[in-house]
This record gives C-alpha cells, sequence and structure tokens, in this order.
C-alpha cells in the first residue's frame, strides 16, 4: 500500500456546486449560532430587569406590611397589657369596698 504524499505538486479537486454548498451551509451554521447566542442575551438582560424589578417593587410592599404586621401585634400586647391593669385596678376596687 502506498502512502499518499504531500508537497508542491499536490493539488485537490472540488465541485464548485458542493463548494458553494459548504460554504452556503457554514454561513448558515454561524448565522443561526450567532442568532441563538443573541436570544440568550436577551433572556439574560430581561431576567436581569425582572430580579431588579422585584426587588425594586415586590420587596418594599412586603417589607411594609411586615412592619404593619409588627406595629399590630405590639398594638395587640399593649392592648392585652392595658386590659389586664384595667382588670386589677377594678378588682382592687371591689376588694376596697
Amino acid at each position: 500500500m502506498t502512502v499518499p504524499k504531500l508537497s508542491d505538486d499536490s493539488s485537490l479537486s472540488i465541485n464548485i456546486k458542493w463548494l458553494v454548498q459548504i460554504v452556503l451551509l457554514v454561513g448558515t451554521a454561524v448565522y443561526m449560532y450567532l442568532g441563538l447566542e443573541n436570544r440568550i442575551k436577551e433572556v439574560e438582560d430581561e431576567a436581569k430587569s425582572l430580579r431588579f424589578n422585584q426587588n425594586t417593587y415586590v420587596f418594599p410592599d412586603i417589607r411594609i406590611l411586615e412592619n404593619e404586621v409588627l406595629d399590630f401585634k405590639l398594638d395587640r400586647v399593649s392592648f392585652r397589657k392595658s386590659f389586664e391593669r384595667q382588670e386589677e385596678l377594678i378588682q382592687e376596687l371591689r376588694n376596697n369596698e
């Protein structure tokens, strides 16, 4: 078996039709890859925007609601203590009579 040797006299022949098809195939693959890359970048930017909006609009609302709930709980505890103190004073007045 003879091994082909490459030299300055070596030549390659390819059909022009095939060459055009190969160039079009490679060009289409590159174009589709760049389109996919662009779409991925758009989705990443949209996700970053959604996270920013979530932090800007949703979390402050939750914090406001949490503060209102904490205020309500503090008011409830204060009211209970005041009510218990009033009951103690009424009981002392009844005992003094």
